[in-house]
C-alpha cells in the first residue's frame, strides 16, 4: 500500500511540517554553535549585537569584518599623514601627525589597508546611511536632546543641532559618529532617571547602547585614513573630529559613573562595560591634533600668516538665534558654591610647590647621566607645568582679575582665509580646539590635553596603561585589596603624575558637563592610589596634605553628602 506523503497525510500520523527556511551558510562562529539562524549582519549579527558579545565569522568579506584586535573596545592608534597642499599626504609635511605621535585610531596593524576600490569602504560624501527603526530613534534623539544639552553658546547650538545633522544625511561616516554620541547621551539619561543603573534591566540597556556606539564609532575610524587624502572632505573630517571627541570623553564618563556606583554598592561590573584606561585622552588630543593641523594647512596655503577679521563675525553672518538658554560651562550648583572657591583659594600655593618639587628633581637628575629620550621627557614634563600654570590661572581667575592682568589673547583668525572649509565648520572648531583663547571653563580646562606636549602626554598614559597599574586600578574598582605590586617608577614619571593629578583637580570642576561628570574625580583617585604604592608621604616641602589628595578628600566629602 503506498504511503500517504501529502501535509494532511503526514499530520494525520503525528508528523509535524517543519518549515521551509533560508539558511545562514556564512553566520558568525557563536550562532553556528549555538545552532542558531544569523542574520549575517557586519561587524556584528543582530544576536551577538544585542547580548554584547564579540562577534566573529569564519569567512571574512573584504568590506566588513574585523579582526580580533579590532575587535576590542578601541583600537590602537597608529600615525597617519595629513595631505599636503598638493593633495598627496608625505612624512616630510610641515603639518604630518605623526610628528605627534597622536592620531586617530585606526583598524589594527597588520590587517587588510583601506583603499578607494573596495566596497562600502570609500568615504563618498553623497553615500547617506540607512538606518533601522533603532538608529532612527537615536537620531531623533540627538535632534531633540543631545544636540541641546551640549552648546556653549548660538555658534555651538548652529553646528550642532543644524550643520552637523545636514552633513550626517549626506555622509554616512558622520552619521555613524553622530548615532555613537547620542547612544551614549542616551545611556547617560538612563543612568540618571534610574534609581539604581545596576539593575539588570537598566544595565543591560545601557550596555547593548554602549555596543551599538562602539560599533558605530569603529565604523566610522575605518573611513578616516580615506578621507584625509581628500581635500573636499574636510568639512566632514572636522565634524567627525568634534563629534569622535564627545563621544569618547561621553564614553568614559558613563563607564565611570557605572564603575563607581558598582564600587560604592561593593558589585562587579561586566568588563565590557569597565572604564576604558586612557583611551579619552588619545581621542581627545588626536581629533585636536587632525582639526588644526587641517585648518593650519589650509591657511598656511593661502597666506602663511593669520589676518584679523575684517568682515562681520560668522555669527551675524549666519544669523543665529540667541536661544542657549542653559549654557553646558562646567561646574554644578553645588561645586560652583562650594567646591569651586576652595581650589581657587588653594591652588597658587599649590602650583607653587609643585613648581619646587620639579626644579629639585631637576636638580637631581642633572647630577645622573641622562640619556636623550630622558632628557627630552623631563623638558616635556617642565614644559607642561608652564601650561598647567597658565590653565590654572585662567580657569580660575575672576573676570575682574582678568581683565586687570591684561591676559594675552590669540588673534582672532580671518574665516575667510579657510576657502575649503564651510564658514560654520571653521568657526566651530576654531572655537571648540581652542585656536583661538577659549572663553568657555570646559574648553579652558580641556585645552590642557590639546596643548600640553605629545611627550608628556605620552609619558603619563604609559604609566597608567601599563599592565600592574590597570591590574590594581580593577581591583580598587571592585573594592578589593590592591597591594603593592606596582613597581617603583622614576622621578620623571613621579613629575609627571603629579602635574597630571593637579590638572585633575581642575577636571573635577567640570562636573555638570554631562559628558564629562566624575571623570575628573574617578582618574584621580586611581592616581593617588598609585602614588601611595610609591613609598611617598604625599606631602609637599611645607609638610601639608599633598594638594591633589586634599582636593580630592573635600570633593568626595562634597558629593557624599550629596
Amino acid at each position: 500500500m503506498p504511503r500517504d506523503t501529502s501535509p494532511l497525510g503526514l499530520q494525520a500520523t503525528g508528523f509535524r511540517l517543519r518549515r521551509t527556511h533560508e539558511k545562514s551558510r556564512n553566520g558568525c562562529t557563536r550562532c553556528k554553535q549555538q545552532r542558531k539562524k544569523c542574520d549575517e549582519l557586519r561587524p556584528s549579527c543582530s544576536r551577538c549585537t544585542k547580548r554584547a558579545y564579540k562577534c566573529r565569522y569564519q569567512n571574512p568579506l573584504s568590506d566588513s569584518n574585523l579582526s580580533d584586535e579590532e575587535g576590542s573596545t578601541y583600537l590602537p592608534v597608529p600615525n597617519l599623514h595629513l595631505p599636503s597642499r598638493s593633495g598627496v599626504a608625505t612624512p616630510d609635511s610641515p603639518h604630518a601627525l605623526s610628528s605627534d605621535h597622536l592620531s586617530f585610531p585606526s583598524p589594527a596593524s597588520g590587517g587588510p589597508r583601506l583603499s578607494a576600490d573596495e566596497d562600502g569602504v570609500l568615504w563618498n560624501p553623497r553615500s547617506p546611511a540607512t538606518l533601522d527603526a533603532t538608529e532612527l530613534g537615536l537620531l531623533a534623539h540627538y535632534l531633540t536632546h543631545t544636540s541641546q544639552t551640549i552648546p556653549f553658546d548660538d555658534l555651538d547650538l548652529y553646528a550642532l543641532s543644524v550643520g552637523v545633522p545636514n552633513l550626517a544625511f549626506k555622509c554616512r561616516v558622520v552619521m555613524s559618529s553622530l548615532l555613537a554620541l547620542a547612544a551614549a547621551c542616551k545611556s547617560h539619561d538612563i543612568a540618571r532617571q534610574a534609581r539604581n543603573p545596576l539593575d539588570t534591566q537598566d544595565l543591560m540597556d545601557i550596555q547593548e547602547l554602549l555596543a551599538l556606539a562602539e560599533r558605530h564609532h569603529r565604523d566610522s575610524l575605518r573611513h578616516i585614513q580615506v578621507a584625509l587624502h581628500n581635500s573636499e572632505s574636510y568639512d566632514y573630517l572636522l565634524a567627525n573630529a568634534a563629534l569622535m571627541v564627545l563621544y569618547a570623553s561621553a564614553n568614559h564618563s558613563i563607564r565611570v559613573h557605572l564603575a563607581a556606583t558598582a564600587k560604592q554598592y561593593g558589585r562587579q561590573l561586566p568588563a565590557e562595560v569597565y572604564p576604558q584606561h586612557s583611551q579619552w585622552i588619545s581621542f581627545t588630543r588626536a581629533a585636536h591634533t587632525a582639526s588644526t593641523a587641517i585648518l593650519n594647512d589650509i591657511v598656511d596655503a593661502t597666506t602663511n600668516a593669520w589676518t584679523p577679521v575684517t568682515n562681520p563675525p560668522i555669527e551675524t553672518q549666519l544669523k543665529l538665534p540667541k536661544s542657549v538658554l542653559s549654557p553646558q560651562d562646567g561646574p554644578s550648583e553645588k561645586t560652583k558654591r562650594l567646591f569651586s572657591p576652595i581650589v581657587a583659594s588653594t591652588s597658587s600655593r599649590a602650583i607653587e610647590s609643585l613648581r619646587r618639587r620639579a626644579e629639585s628633581t631637576t636638580d637631581v637628575l642633572k647630577t645622573s647621566q641622562l640619556s636623550d629620550y630622558d632628557y627630552q621627557q623631563l623638558q616635556a614634563s617642565l614644559e607642561t607645568l608652564s601650561m598647567l600654570e597658565n590653565c590654572a590661572c585662567t580657569a580660575l581667575s575672576t573676570r575682574e582679575e582678568k581683565q586687570m592682568a591684561e591676559l594675552p589673547q590669540s588673534p582672532p583668525i580671518s574665516v575667510e582665509q579657510l576657502a575649503r572649509v564651510s564658514p560654520w565648520v571653521a568657526r566651530y572648531m576654531i572655537s571648540v580646539t581652542s585656536m583661538e583663547s577659549p572663553q568657555a571653563l570646559r574648553r579652558i580646562i580641556m585645552s590642557f590635553l590639546n596643548k600640553a606636549p605629545a611627550e608628556y602626554l605620552s609619558l603619563v598614559q604609559s604609566v597608567l596603561d601599563s599592565p600592574p597599574v590597570n591590574a590594581r586600578a580593577e581591583k580598587w574598582m571592585s573594592r578589593d585589596s590592591p597591594g603593592s605590586d606596582v613597581p617603583p617608577l622614576n622621578p620623571i614619571h613621579l613629575l609627571a603624575l603629579d602635574i597630571f593629578a593637579h590638572w585633575l583637580v581642575l577636571l573635577m570642576l567640570l562636573d555638570g558637563v554631562w559628558w564629562i561628570g566624575d571623570i575628573g574625580q574617578w582618574e584621580l583617585g586611581q592616581i593617588i592610589s598609585l602614588m601611595k604604592t610609591q613609598n611617598l608621604p604625599c606631602q609637599s616641602d611645607t609638610g601639608e596634605t599633598w594638594w591633589p589628595e586634599s582636593m580630592y578628600l573635600v570633593k568626595r566629602e562634597l558629593t557624599s553628602n550629596a
